[in-house]
């Protein structure tokens, strides 16, 4: 077990310095137990950055929560250009995050419907993301539109890996 110090509640607003590293450019969204920001370091290179809202979270589960999301880190760590790549990893306040890269073009459900966009392309992108993720005893559990992000040049990418599972355990 990790062992989570209590954690402190955290809102980040525009400007806000995230671990004495990241500038907080905007809130691009919140899950069950998470807020993803759009941030950049003192180089001004775009990141996202996933923090889990322990706070809110009852004691009891924070450790098997602070697992699964060292988990999803690692996952996102996986060499491949059709996952969204994990960069760093830490605590703010006794909350953990993930830095990732930012993917500037929304996820599926902005493109779908809109012309010139290939949804065979699309598609074969995401069998690529799985089939990754695969080889390295992943399973991604959680497969939607939300979860298939466009990067900057275009590719389709998976993220999200949350509830993704090894392949290996039963």
């Amino acid at each position: 077990m990790h062992n989570v110090k209590v954690p402190k509640r955290i809102d980040y607003k525009l400007g806000d310095i995230v671990n004495s590293k990241y500038r907080v450019e905007k809130s691009l969204g919140e899950g069950a137990f998470g807020h993803v920001y759009k941030v950049a370091d003192r180089y001004n290179n775009i990141y996202a950055l996933k923090l889990l809202r322990l706070w809110e979270v009852p004691s009891d589960i924070r450790d098997l929560l602070v697992e699964r999301f060292e988990m999803e880190f690692k996952t996102g760590q996986i060499d491949s250009r059709y996952l969204v790549r994990s960069l760093d990893y830490g605590f703010v306040n006794g909350n953990p995050f993930i830095l990732m890269e930012f993917c500037p073009n929304g996820d599926l459900t902005s493109v779908v419907g809109k012309p010139c966009n290939s949804l065979s392309k699309i598609a074969a992108e995401v069998l690529h993301g799985l089939h990754d993720l695969h080889i390295n005893a992943k399973v991604h559990r959680d497969l939607k539109p939300e979860n298939v992000l466009i990067k900057s040049d275009g590719t389709a990418a998976l993220t999200d890996f949350g509830i993704a599972g090894d392949r290996t355990k039963h």
